[in-house]
């Protein structure tokens, strides 16, 4: 804003005659006015004004960046959470259901055994086991191996001792163990053989 010059014939206010008394050699456009100090004074008022609402502004800002930051980390913890959730959950589900399943595979090895060498039922049982086994396979089903094995405690179920001549040996598999990826769902029931 440009400064407010008198003109050589606009006619002084009282306060610029004063200041003309006081101090004779100044010029009439180097008189103060009250209104330049006053115009000067508002000027410094409005640039404090502008100024605090600028650091609220940013502070403001900060705030709400911070706010959006943490609501993000939550959000993606929250996704994180939730997928773990489903897919424990899932792998859960599969596990019951497989396990639900074993007694069906069980009964269809005991028929196998107990149905004649040249009996046509004996094939189609096998193959249906079989197909059985190689479905749940893709669900990450394995049989626990045993037979001939060392008995470990993790795996194996002792319900017979023996004595043999290698100690802590799997003789004989009673029911066959089984686990869907790194989880055991069945341990396998077998005969250990002891020192004598």
């Amino acid at each position: 804003m440009k400064k407010k010059e008198h003109a050589p014939d606009t006619p002084l206010t009282a306060e610029e005659e004063r200041a003309q008394a006081e101090n004779p050699e100044l010029k009439k456009e180097e008189i103060p006015s009250q209104e330049k100090a006053d115009a000067q004074e508002e000027k410094e008022a409005d640039v404090d004004q502008w100024r605090e609402a600028l650091e609220q502004a940013v502070k403001q800002r900060d705030d709400y960046l911070d706010s959006l930051r943490r609501t993000q980390a939550d959000f993606q913890n929250f996704r994180r959470r939730n997928q773990t959730a489903r897919s424990d959950g899932f792998q859960e589900g599969q596990r019951e259901v497989i396990q639900e399943i074993l007694p069906a595979i069980d009964n269809l090895e005991r028929a196998i055994q107990a149905a004649p060498d040249d009996s046509p039922l004996k094939e189609g049982v096998k193959m249906t086991l079989q197909l059985l086994l190689e479905s749940l396979k893709k669900f990450g089903l394995e049989e626990i191996p045993a037979l001939g094995e060392e008995f470990d405690p993790e795996k194996h179920h002792a319900v017979m001792k023996e004595a043999g001549d290698e100690p802590n040996k799997v003789l004989e598999v009673f029911q066959k163990g089984y686990r869907v990826k790194d989880k055991i769902i069945r341990y396998a029931m077998v005969k250990v053989s002891v020192e004598e």
